[in-house]
Parts: C-alpha cells; sequence; structure tokens
C-alpha cells in the first residue's frame, strides 16, 4: 500500500513524542496521516557527524529490512523512507509481551514467534535484538516483531550466507527457547532442550518455569 506521508507533514502533525534521543540515539514521535498513525524515527536534527555517519546508515539498513521482509505476517507491513534520516512505520496499538502473565496463552504467541522467527532467517535474516518487553507486541491476539534496527542480512554472505544465518540467528533463538522454558516447557524440542541445558550450566541466572 503506498503510503501518503511526507517527513514535512510527519513533523506538522506530531501526535506525541516518545523518546527526544540522546547522542547517536534517534528521535522517535508519532503522527498521522489519512487517519493512520505512524512512528517515526528521526535523525535530522542532529549534528552532522551523528546525521550521516549513524543516521543515514541505521536509516537505510532498517529501510532495506523492511523491504526484504515484506509479507511475512506478523512484522508491521506499511512503512516508508521519508528522507536518508527519517523513516516512518505503522503504529501498532497493543501490549509488550511482558505483559502478558502466565497461562495457556503463551502457548499460542510462542508458536506465532516460531513462525515469524523462522520466515524471517529463511530469507536469511537476523533480528539481533527481541526482547518480550520491548520489541514483541500482542494485538488483538497475534504477535508482531518490532524495530528491525538492528537486523542484519546474514544470508547475502556468498557460499557461507544459510549456515551464518544459523549461526548469528542462534541469538534469536536463544529468545524463543527463554520463553518456551519460562512459559511452555512442553513446546522445546531435543535440540532446544540440550542448548537450554548448556545455557543454564553456564549462565548464573536459570531459565526455568515460572
Amino acid at each position: 500500500m503506498q503510503i501518503d506521508l511526507t517527513y514535512d507533514d510527519a513533523r506538522a502533525n506530531i501526535e506525541k513524542v516518545l523518546i527526544k534521543g540522546g547522542f547517536y540515539k534517534a528521535d522517535v514521535f508519532i503522527t498521522q496521516s489519512n487517519g493512520r498513525r505512524f512512528i517515526v524515527k528521526d535523525y535530522t536534527a542532529k549534528g552532522f557527524w551523528e546525521r550521516n555517519l549513524v543516521g543515514r546508515t541505521v536509516i537505510a539498513r532498517e529501510s532495506r529490512a523492511y523491504q526484504a521482509l515484506n509479507g511475512i505476517d506478523g512484522l508491521p507491513s506499511l512503512f516508508k523512507r521519508l528522507s536518508p534520516f527519517a523513516l516512518a512505520v505503522e503504529y501498532l496499538e497493543g501490549n509488550d509481551l511482558g505483559s502478558l502473565m502466565p497461562g495457556e496463552a503463551w502457548i499460542n504467541v510462542i508458536m506465532q514467534f516460531e513462525r515469524i522467527l523462522y520466515q524471517l532467517h529463511e530469507r536469511g535474516w537476523v533480528h539481533l535484538d527481541l526482547h518480550r518487553r520491548t520489541n514483541l507486541l500482542l494485538v488483538d491476539g497475534k504477535v508482531y516483531v518490532v524495530d528491525l534496527a538492528s537486523s542484519l542480512h546474514t544470508g547475502s554472505i556468498p557460499l557461507i550466507g544459510r549456515w551464518f544465518t544459523r549461526l548469528v540467528g542462534l541469538a534469536d533463538r536463544l529468545s524463543l527457547i527463554k520463553m518456551k522454558a519460562i512459559f511452555a516447557p512442553g513446546l522445546l524440542t531435543p535440540q532446544e532442550q540440550r542448548i537450554l541445558r548448556v545455557r543454564n550450566f553456564c549462565m548464573p541466572i536459570k531459565w526455568r518455569p515460572d
């Protein structure tokens, strides 16, 4: 869907400032356009080096990620690069998974999250910043993975791309294993159980059912 939103329009229709970014961090605000709400990451007001060395790179990489992963159910589907330094992504009204209490709902949530993760890795991408209190949302019972700023296209590496995606993607899979271990241990596969045992042996804080 074509988004009829310009950078000037986004700035003129700010609904709420979420983050006033500090050093090398984007300003983040909610804006409106034709009845839709968008979250905008914006480096425009930063200093020259912040804007060009960090902002341009981060916005370009996140824009490429949304384009490459477009069509995966469970990722925001509306997005637009407003300028070299600003990106707008549809605003999703929901709750982070940190607010979800233990119970049967977690089985459905975990299965949705696992499907999204599988499709993301199948396209040769890894997220690398999956936290249920910040990057995972529940919107009317549907799980969304948001904020692709840290994502990498590991599958683009010649010859070893698929192997490298599996290796680096372990960081993403550990987020899934943690959810299963705490909220639905019966969903752990034998391989995930082995990874969990190694992880719990090495780390002082253990992942166990609440």
